[in-house]
């Protein structure tokens, strides 16, 4: 039987207590919503190590929550400011704050773009990014000698925000690494 604490993938923080009961209003940075559900576990990081804790109540907003063993004012000022996080096993997505993108690189793993997020806009149906980059390895044209690099051409591009486009992120890096539909990137050619 393994005793040890799964390793986790971070998805949110705790941001403050809510009433008297021990309610805590958190943010979650992770794009699924199966995630904050009564019933599920969630792993707050208690020095260092990820304790479990049962969710037993959830809001429709999933921005508040109630904690099994959490149920006085103090137990909750306790778990102030700790990020929470779901065993790495699990496949999801895990973003930043949709505001806090803005810099991260993307990268099509289908097409090889690679560029910079510029602007995140909240549409009906979803973020949309913006994204500044240039696709590599196009080839080189007749009048290019072979010994020249091979061109590339900078270009805007949106991208919705899926979240089955996205294969990794890489927070150390701030990364995203995607597979996007073929000729998305071309879409504005």
């Amino acid at each position: 039987m393994n005793v040890l604490p799964p390793p986790l993938t971070l998805v949110g923080k705790i941001h403050s207590k809510h009433g008297y009961d021990g309610r805590l209003s958190i943010e979650c940075f992770a794009t699924s919503n199966k995630i904050i559900s009564k019933g599920n576990y969630l792993f707050v990081v208690i020095d260092g190590k990820g304790v479990p804790f049962c969710i037993t109540d959830v809001n429709k907003t999933q921005e508040l929550i109630k904690l099994k063993g959490i149920d006085t004012e103090e137990k909750a000022k306790a778990l102030i400011g700790l990020s929470f996080g779901v065993p790495a096993s699990k496949k999801m997505s895990v973003i930043p704050s949709i505001n806090g993108l803005v810099g991260f690189g993307v990268i099509d793993q289908t097409s090889g773009f690679q560029g910079t997020i510029t602007q995140v806009d909240e549409l009906p149906q979803g973020p949309m990014l913006t994204v500044v980059g240039q696709e590599l390895q196009i080839q080189p044209t007749a009048a290019q000698s072979e010994t020249e690099a091979p061109a590339s051409s900078a270009q805007e591009v949106l991208i919705p925000l899926v979240e089955s486009w996205i294969t990794r992120i890489n927070d150390v890096d701030s990364c995203i690494y995607m597979e996007l539909p073929d000729g998305l990137i071309h879409l504005n050619d």
